[in-house]
Parts: C-alpha cells; structure tokens; sequence
C-alpha cells in the first residue's frame, strides 16, 4: 500500500510510519523543516514542504491508495485566534486528494470535532468544554477538521483522541463512535495503530472512532 503521512515528525506520526514500514508498505512521510526526521528506510520518502503549496501537495498525493494526517494544533492559550494552519492545510490536503481522485483520508483529532453519532457522556463533553475554554485556538482547529471533512468528498474517518500521553499499551485499543462510554486516555502506539487500521475498515468511513486503550 502507498500512504502519505502528513505530520510525519510528531510522535504519533512516528509511530504510524514504524507500523506502516513494518507491514511493508512505502511511506510519503511530509514534514516543513529539513532534518525532521532522522532515519532512512528504503520504503520511506521524505517530501519538505508547506501545507498550503498546492505544487508539492499534489506531487505527495497523486496515486496514492490513502492519504493520513497526524497534524495537531499549537495549544496556545491566547484568548485571540490569528489563523488556523491545522484547518487550513486540511482544506488544502481534500481540495488536492479530490483534484487526483484519491479516496482515502484518515485524520486526527479529539472529540471536540463533533460526529453526529455522539451521545452526551464525559468522553465527548469534556475534551470538547475544556479547549473552548482553556486553548480557542486549538478548538476551533478542531471545528474546522469537522467541517472541512463534512464538505468533501473522499472517504475520511477521523479517529479521535483524549490524552495521547498514556505510557503503557495495556492490552492494545478498542473504539466508541460516540455513542458508548469510552475511557479518557490511549497510548501513542494505540493511536497509531488505530489510525493504520482505520485504513481498511470500510465501515469506519464517514464515521469518527474514539479510541482508547483497554
């Protein structure tokens, strides 16, 4: 399979392309700054670019089977929100990957992007009071993941997540779309895995998963 990663550098962007590599697959892994990733594999291609040059975008997806991102927002807590890179590039990533006629998107997020399967219980309240509040910014990133998906026009899951910084990976992750209690934390590995399965699961698309570590 071929992928595409964008914020292939964090953490979680990390992991996905140990998992990816692993299972044989060849990585696009896009990053913004030269030296973001130190390794080399000879299924992994690293592009350098911005998330809004339509030029470059289109060469890192173009016949591709899936496009992935693991971009997060910058959790400022400053109450004025100048601009929203995170939304931004996912405008920019859709409008491409349905220019190239590629399907496939899987994003992230935290249940403060809204599915229409969400019951009111902690996991889909909090984490979406808490950033209103205390990161805007942030939040308003993640209404925009919500809305740029709902307006395209590929196959997109959102696999959503609530403190990523659990160490251990207990017995690996199990989901909730929303609609039943989920636990409030998931490890890194756990999130990546989640979002490499998400790949195949064609019941997941147009859907948003809360995973969490069992």
């Amino acid at each position: 399979m071929n992928i595409t990663l964008f914020g292939a550098n964090g953490q979680i962007g990390q992991q996905f392309i140990n998992i990816a590599l692993q299972k044989g697959d060849k990585v696009k892994a896009f990053v913004r700054r030269e030296g973001a990733i130190n390794f080399k594999h000879e299924n992994l291609e690293i592009i350098v670019g911005s998330l809004t040059n339509e030029k470059i975008l289109t060469e890192s997806i173009q016949g591709q089977d899936a496009i992935v991102s693991t971009l997060g927002p910058n959790l400022n807590g400053g109450r004025k929100v100048k601009e929203l890179p995170i939304r931004d590039a996912h405008e920019m990533i859709l409008k491409v990957m349905e220019a190239q006629g590629v399907k496939r998107f899987i994003t992230l997020a935290t249940p403060a992007t809204k599915s229409n399967a969400d019951k009111k219980q902690i996991a889909t309240v909090i984490p979406s009071l808490m950033p209103k509040l205390l990161f805007p910014a942030g939040y308003l990133e993640m209404k925009g993941i919500e809305e740029s998906v709902n307006a395209s026009k590929v196959d997109w899951t959102v696999v959503r997540i609530i403190n990523p910084n659990v160490k251990t990976d207990g017995n690996g992750y199990t989901i909730s779309f929303g609609d039943s209690k989920a636990k409030m934390g998931v490890s890194r590995k756990n999130a990546a895995k989640c979002m490499y399965d998400a790949i195949r699961q064609n019941k997941w698309i147009g859907k948003m998963p809360i995973v969490f570590n069992i």
